[in-house]
């Protein structure tokens, strides 16, 4: 009997031991279980009304930009104006030697003088002639004669007076003035080489105002038109390297081409910017932001909440279950400030907004709903 009892506490004790085990490996497990059910920030999903900015990169372009001519031959002896300079339009900026043209005009003028001569002359004869035909006392042919002579010096005189109109005119192309109100460059001769006619001499641009080009893709002009709540929605425009947006010259959209260039799938797009303040020359690579509208609602996330994997792009959710799943979406524009979903979620989708490095696909989680992380100026 006491070998029997000897040999059942060792039994009994193993299995109290065992069923102890046992229940702390439960209790184990579940504090496990607890510890990966972690609190995540969520943003449920609604259509809102946003600002929608587009970006874009161009490169800024005069308004008007005019090379300056001589309309004459000569040595050119004077320059009026430094480069970089304002000029008006009929500001004098080159002088070229008129000697030339100046006796030209003399002589025309003298020929003028003589066609008066001859003119007047041939119409004294004329007018003393005339009433001996009609007396019967000359003979009718040399009347006849003598009115073709007047007509005749007529026409010279006028060849002579244009003639003389020509050379005054080149007198005055001796003085080279601007066609347009702007800012001249450098001059691209110097005094005292000869010009010709129609040599450039100098060029002005015209940059109070500014054109800006930019080639937005066939999809981005598909959500201009879609969107826009403008007929020319308005622009804002700064050099590349600027961020702050206070410095940003505004105007609008003035031009969008009715083609979309097959060799690169995007539509040429032009604004008209103000340049008052000359902040901007032309030929500078800017950043555009396009304004669409304000008014239509969307489904949009911040950037920051929209990952990559091999299928394209993707989103956590919390679902029903207060479970992670992951959901492929497609977007149709994105920006640094937003992305407009097209595909894949809906209204009432719990996004996770916090870090999801450390989540996988199915794990139960905890979800803590926070405040749209979207916030656009």
């Amino acid at each position: 009997m006491l070998k029997k009892s000897m040999l059942v506490l060792p039994l009994l004790s193993a299995l109290i031991f065992f069923t102890a085990c046992s229940e702390k490996k439960k209790e184990e497990v579940k504090v496990k279980k607890e510890v990966k059910k972690i609190e995540v920030k969520v943003h449920t999903l609604n259509k809102q009304t946003y600002p929608i900015w587009l970006d874009f990169t161009g490169k800024t372009q005069a308004l008007e930009n005019v090379f300056v001519t001589s309309r004459i031959s000569g040595e050119l002896e004077k320059i009026y104006f430094k480069a970089g300079q304002k000029v008006k339009k009929g500001d004098v900026l080159f002088k070229i030697d008129d000697s030339e043209y100046k006796t030209i005009v003399d002589q025309k003028q003298a020929s003028v003088n003589k066609a008066k001569s001859n003119l007047n002359l041939a119409l004294s004869k004329l007018k003393r002639y005339e009433p001996l035909v009609q007396q019967g006392l000359a003979p009718r042919e040399k009347l006849d004669e003598l009115k073709a002579s007047v007509q005749q010096y007529k026409s010279l005189l006028n060849a002579d007076k244009s003639a003389l109109k020509d050379a005054k005119i080149n007198v005055n192309y001796s003085q080279v003035k601007a066609n347009i109100k702007g800012t001249i460059g450098k001059a691209l001769v110097d005094i005292g080489n000869i010009v010709n006619k129609n040599d450039k001499l100098a060029n002005i641009v015209q940059t109070k105002e500014l054109y800006v080009n930019f080639n937005p893709s066939s999809n981005a002009v598909f959500l201009i038109n879609q969107y826009k709540s403008e007929k020319y929605p308005k622009v804002k425009v700064l050099p590349e390297n600027i961020e702050d947006e206070k410095l940003s010259l505004k105007g609008r959209i003035d031009f969008i081409d009715n083609m979309t260039d097959k060799s690169t799938g995007t539509v040429s797009m032009r604004a008209k910017i103000d340049n008052s303040k000359d902040l901007l020359f032309p030929g500078t690579f800017v950043k555009i932001k396009l304004f669409i509208t304000d008014k239509v609602p969307i489904l949009a996330l911040n950037p920051n909440n929209i990952y990559q994997n091999q299928l394209g792009s993707y989103v956590l959710i919390v679902n029903k279950e207060n479970k992670v799943q992951k959901v492929q979406v497609e977007v149709s524009y994105s920006n640094k400030d937003l992305a407009i979903i097209k595909s894949g979620l809906k209204q009432g989708d719990r996004v996770i907004v916090s870090e999801v490095s450390q989540l996988r696909d199915n794990q139960e989680v905890i979800a803590k709903e926070v405040a749209n992380s979207i916030t656009i100026k």
